[in-house]
C-alpha cells in the first residue's frame, strides 16, 4: 500500500502510524485465535452490549447488512456467536456471545495488548505523555466528516 498523501506530513505520519497499528493488529490476531480485526471487534461490540440484532450490528461497525450476514454466519459455525429469538419480537432474532466466543475475544485481547505495547514500547513515560497530548490536540481540533449530500443541519 502506497504511503498517504494528503500534501501534510503530520497527517501523513498519523495516518501511517494508524495503519501500521491496525495492520499488526489484525495480523497478530489472525495467527493468534483466527479472527480478523473486524471479527474481533463484533465479538468485542457483543461482550460490551449483550446480545443485539444483526442490522446494529451492521451499522456499528459500518458494513451492509448482506455483509454483516455473512460474517454472522461464519461466527455462528466457528461457535463463537449464536442466533437468538427476540423476547419481545418474534420477527427479530439476537445475536449473541457464546462461552467459546467469550474465551476467544479474552485470548483475543491478550494478542492485541501485546502487539500493542511492543509498538510503543520503545517510548519513555515522557515521550508517550507528550504523543498522547499532541495527538488528543490533534482529534480534538479535527471536524467532524460529513457524508456528500448529507444536512447542514446550519453547522459551518
Amino acid at each position: 500500500m502506497p504511503p498517504p498523501d494528503t500534501g501534510d506530513e503530520v497527517v501523513d505520519l498519523v495516518l501511517a502510524a494508524g495503519h501500521r497499528v491496525r495492520t499488526a493488529v489484525d495480523e497478530a490476531l489472525r495467527a493468534g485465535v483466527g479472527l480478523t480485526l473486524r471479527r474481533f471487534k463484533i465479538l468485542t461490540l457483543l461482550a460490551e452490549t449483550g446480545p443485539c440484532r444483526l442490522r446494529d450490528l451492521a451499522d456499528a461497525v459500518r458494513v451492509a447488512p448482506r455483509t454483516m450476514t455473512a460474517t454472522v454466519d461464519e461466527l455462528e459455525s466457528a461457535g463463537l456467536i449464536e442466533r437468538r429469538a427476540h423476547p419481545h419480537d418474534r420477527r427479530a432474532v439476537l445475536v449473541a456471545l457464546t462461552s467459546a466466543g467469550r474465551l476467544t475475544l479474552d485470548e483475543g485481547r491478550r494478542h492485541r495488548s501485546e502487539t500493542v505495547t511492543g509498538i510503543t514500547r520503545h517510548l519513555d513515560a515522557a515521550q508517550r505523555a507528550q504523543l498522547a497530548e499532541l495527538l488528543t490536540s490533534l482529534v480534538s481540533s479535527a471536524a467532524p466528516a460529513r457524508m456528500p449530500g448529507a444536512a447542514n443541519d446550519g453547522l459551518p
